[in-house]
C-alpha cells in the first residue's frame, strides 16, 4: 500500500499571456518507506542546522529560521538532498496545473477542478503499479470552510470515481493535517511549489532543483511525464511540456498516438517570458 500526500501552490505566471497559476500534487511513498524517509529527511534538516520544529517550505515565510538563515546555495544544496532521499525511497510524483491565464476558470472553480484531474492521476498510476493508497493532505490555510469544501471535491471523487476512472484504488477519504507535523508533506510542497514555478516560467531558484523531481515525476508506457506525472490545463498548452520537462513528444490516447512538440500553432511554441 502506499500513501500519497498531496499539497498546493498557486503562483503568478511569468510567461506571456498567463495569469495565476493554480498546482496541485504531492507524492506517493510506500508504507515501508513512510518512517525511513522522514528520518532521512530529519537528519539532512538537522544537520544544516534546521530546528525541529521548522516547517521546510519551497517559499518560506520572513522569519522564519530557513526564511533568515539559509540562504542561496546552502538552501538549495539542502533542498537537493532531501529530494535526492525522496528519490532513494522510491517516491514517485504527479502535479497538476491550472492556467487561469488560458481559461474562464478562475479562483475555487480552477482548483475543484485540479483536484478531479489530480484524483484521476493519481488512480490510474495507481491501477499501473497495481496498488492501493489512502490520501494525506495538507490541512487549508483559509479555515474550516476551506476544508470542508476540499474534503468534499476529493470525497466525491472517492465515491464516484470520474468518467475516466473507478474509484476502486484510494481506500479512504482524503484526511488532513497540518504539513509542519509531516515531513511527508513538506517534501510534497517543494514538489508542487518547484514544479508550479517551472511551469509559471519562473526559473532562477527552480530550475537547479527541478532535474531532482524529474526523476520522481510518474511516467507513461512510453517513459514520457508529460501528461501523466504532469498535466498542464487547458490543454492547448502541452508545448510546456517541451520547456518544463524536455519532452520532443506528447502521447495521447493512452499512448497510441504521439505528436511532435513544440506544436507552432499552439501558445508557447517558443519559450516566451513577460
Amino acid at each position: 500500500m502506499q500513501v500519497f500526500f498531496a499539497d498546493d501552490s498557486t503562483q503568478k505566471g511569468a510567461r506571456a499571456g498567463m495569469g495565476s497559476v493554480i498546482g496541485l500534487g504531492g507524492i506517493f511513498v510506500a508504507h515501508n518507506c513512510l518512517r525511513p524517509l522522514a528520518a532521512a529527511v530529519d537528519a539532512i534538516a538537522t544537520e544544516v542546522g534546521i530546528p525541529k520544529v521548522e516547517e521546510v517550505k519551497w517559499s518560506p515565510k520572513k522569519g522564519t529560521w530557513i526564511h533568515e538563515n539559509l540562504h542561496g546555495d546552502a538552501r538549495r544544496d539542502c533542498y537537493a538532498r532531501m529530494l535526492q532521499a525522496a528519490a532513494g525511497h522510491n517516491v514517485r510524483a504527479i502535479v497538476t496545473c491550472w492556467d487561469t491565464g488560458h481559461t474562464w476558470l478562475k479562483g475555487e472553480d480552477a482548483f475543484t477542478r485540479c483536484v478531479k484531474y489530480l484524483f484521476e492521476r493519481i488512480t490510474m498510476h495507481l491501477e499501473a503499479v497495481d496498488d492501493h493508497a489512502i490520501l494525506i493532505a495538507d490541512r487549508p490555510g483559509g479555515g474550516k470552510k476551506q476544508e470542508e469544501e476540499f474534503l468534499s471535491d476529493f470525497i466525491a471523487h472517492v465515491e464516484a470515481g470520474t468518467e475516466y476512472v473507478v474509484p476502486d484504488r484510494v481506500l479512504l477519504n482524503v484526511l488532513t493535517t497540518p504539513s509542519h507535523l509531516l515531513r511527508h508533506l513538506q517534501i510534497a510542497d517543494l514538489v508542487t511549489g518547484i514544479v508550479t514555478s517551472m511551469v509559471c516560467g519562473s526559473y532562477d531558484y527552480a530550475q537547479p532543483l527541478f532535474p531532482h523531481i524529474k526523476t520522481l515525476l510518474a511516467k507513461n508506457n512510453n517513459e514520457c511525464a508529460g501528461g501523466t506525472g504532469l498535466k498542464i490545463f487547458p490543454r492547448d498548452l502541452v508545448n510546456l511540456y517541451y520547456w518544463v520537462l524536455n519532452e520532443n513528444l506528447y502521447h495521447t490516447g493512452g499512448g497510441a498516438m504521439a505528436y511532435r512538440l513544440p506544436q507552432p500553432h499552439l501558445p508557447y511554441a517558443k519559450n516566451e517570458h513577460k
